[in-house]
């Protein structure tokens, strides 16, 4: 029997809470608008058509989430989806720490990485951010790799790794850098070497763009959307700060932000202090952590907390090591042994408390989740959240007679995945907003609808358009709203 060590058993607990905490109750929050998009795009996966509609950010994510078959049960299939792509970054993620720094940091990072609030949040939806998040932790670990060995299937493995990434989500891109900063500097091969390898990485990375790029170009469609949120050095930078200095304080608890910015500063202090660490390593893997986010915050054009998402894995792995540094460097000395074990405690006890609270939220009340301005309107309050449109189709075999069709008059991202929660017999029909002439042909051909409204100027106003027709049959009050005020509501016309 194969015996495993208190060290792997350690890392096989944190990847199953990881998987754990991400998993339970990970339907509670309705499906926001882009998850729907993707849902649909992996749907149209199985009817053979692998890229549709790939103008924007993220090109092949929904392949992942088409093999968990999202036509049944769409929301908890996409979402898983980014679980298990959490998990592999992960594992990725200590297997760099463990071999560039040790152990403790290791174990430090992975514990930073399970219970910071906007990880947690984005590793429970079936977006692209977090997937390309954490695939880009397993770029760099392959080009610590490649940097090792030098050998050209590691070279390769790194081309797969960054390029997954990027296909993934465009907000990726910057990680590219960080790879060549990784393979030129860390490298102890010749340079013509190392250029050679960096040649091979760029290789895949246009055999993997080659077939989603022609089949766009084919389709008469380019990639305007991807790199929309790039701008001019400078130009949004300063508003691009207080976007980061708001997605710090703002989401979730103290604890996890505080110990990012602690942990950063202090790696590359006292890393280089400590015996058996591998310096040289340290920096520049601490220099290539740092480079997306920097980018992103530099060059960004009204980023959101979501393009921050991208650079923050390897950063609360790094932030992690740093603070494991300070406790190694502390335990040199042995009176004050004991007083680094409580440290280890004290951090890992108010990183828990932070988490296991922002967590209950979003388990139970996950309308009431602690999240940036920007956020707070996309997921809970805005049109693009979910609440008030699942309540309404679940509610459908309730208020709906069986057999009368359902018109919605909304966006059709918003149809769209609404329909992802009502039964298979009362899925609306779904038009571009406000969508009157198709209302009426479906009113000629049916004479009674009955008719699902987002509130204008995205919805019809059916009251002006339909008169004395109109019945209000249901309200479906988003966060904040009341019965009266109600942004969702169903309606019939006719008799």
């Amino acid at each position: 029997m194969v015996r495993m060590s208190k060290r792997n058993l350690a890392i096989v607990g944190l990847l199953l809470l990881l998987f754990w905490t991400r998993l339970h109750a990970l339907t509670a929050l309705p499906l926001h608008n882009d998850e729907g998009l993707q849902l649909t795009r992996a749907i149209g996966v199985w009817k053979l058509h692998p890229f549709w509609s790939i103008s924007d950010s993220a090109i092949i994510n929904h392949w992942l989430i088409a093999a968990f078959y999202p036509q049944n049960a769409g929301d908890f299939a996409g979402r898983i989806a980014t679980v298990f792509v959490a998990l592999i970054g992960m594992v990725a993620g200590i297997a760099l720490l463990r071999r560039t720094i040790g152990d403790l940091a290791a174990g430090v990072g992975a514990v930073m990485w399970l219970l910071t609030p906007p990880l947690f949040f984005y590793e429970r939806l079936a977006l692209s951010n977090a997937q390309a998040a954490a695939l880009a932790v397993v770029a760099l670990w392959a080009a610590l790799r490649l940097a090792r060995t030098g050998k050209r299937s590691d070279a390769i493995l790194t081309g797969i790794g960054v390029t997954l990434a990027i296909l993934f989500n465009s907000t990726a891109a910057p990680f590219a850098f960080s790879v060549v900063v990784i393979v030129l500097l860390a490298g102890e091969q010749p340079l013509r070497w190392r250029v050679t390898n960096l040649l091979i990485i760029a290789v895949v990375g246009i055999a993997g763009f080659a077939v989603p790029l022609a089949y766009s170009l084919l389709r008469g469609h380019g990639f305007g959307i991807a790199f929309d949120w790039l701008g001019t050095a400078g130009s949004t930078s300063s508003d691009s700060m207080a976007r980061l200095l708001q997605f710090l304080v703002e989401f979730g608890g103290y604890a996890w932000w505080w110990l990012l910015v602690a942990g950063l500063i202090l790696l590359p202090l006292v890393a280089l202090t400590l015996p058996g660490v591998q310096r040289r390593e340290v920096i520049i893997l601490w220099i290539a952590g740092l480079l997306p986010t920097l980018t992103i915050v530099l060059v960004g054009k009204e980023i959101m907390p979501r393009h921050l998402i991208t650079g923050l894995p390897i950063l609360v792995l790094l932030a992690g090591a740093g603070i494991a540094t300070l406790l190694q460097w502390i335990a040199r000395y042995a009176p004050l042994r004991l007083l680094a074990r409580f440290a280890v405690m004290l951090i890992v006890g108010w990183l828990l408390y932070d988490g296991a609270t922002y967590f209950d939220s979003a388990y139970n009340a996950p309308d009431e989740v602690s999240l940036p301005p920007l956020d707070s309107a996309q997921f809970i309050t805005d049109h693009s959240s979910g609440f008030g449109l699942r309540e309404a189709a679940l509610n459908f075999p309730q208020t709906v007679p069986a057999g009368v069709p359902i018109f919605a008059t909304m966006f059709p991202d918003s149809c769209r995945r609404t329909n992802f929660y009502a039964p298979t017999s009362q899925q609306m029909v779904c038009s571009d907003a406000p969508g009157e002439d198709r209302l009426r042909q479906l009113m000629a051909e049916r004479g009674t609808v009955y008719v699902l409204v987002q509130a204008p100027p995205i919805g019809l106003d059916l009251l002006a358009a339909f008169g004395t027709q109109t019945t209000l049959i249901a309200s479906y009050p988003r966060p904040g709203e009341t019965e009266n005020s109600a942004s969702v509501r169903l309606w019939r016309i006719g008799d």
